[in-house]
Formats: C-alpha cells, structure tokens, sequence
C-alpha cells in the first residue's frame, strides 16, 4: 500500500511538474491532446516532441505534448 501511495505522488508529480509551463507557446504544443482523464502508473519513459521525458505517453498527452 505504500509503494502505491508512493507512486500516486510520483505520477502527479511529473504530471505537474514533468513539463515547463510553455503551453501553446510551445512549437509542439496540442491542445487537441490535453486531458484530465486519469493515466495509468506504468512508466516506461516517454520522449515527448518537445525533447523531454514523460513517464508515459498519456502524462505528455495531458499536457498536450505529443510523440518526438
């Protein structure tokens, strides 16, 4: 239970933190892809368009960072 508390804070983490706040000033930004829907914890990495990783493509997507 407390490896999975852990990883719940590890996710929001780099969902809020995962990316610099450049939003549509960004030139790979996508606001089609922003969402609020929940991601899954798997965390295989991610290479967003933008040159950094994500945990997971669904974590880039709610920031509307798409694939590289």
């Amino acid at each position: 239970m407390k490896n999975i508390a852990l990883m719940t804070i590890f996710i929001l983490a780099l969902t809020l933190f995962g990316c610099n706040k450049e939003g549509a000033d960004h030139p790979c930004y996508d606001s089609s892809l922003v969402h609020n829907n929940p991601c899954t914890t798997d965390c295989p990495g991610f290479k967003g368009c933008d040159g950094k990783t994500y945990c997971n493509a669904c974590v880039a997507a709610s920031q509307g960072i798409g694939p590289k």
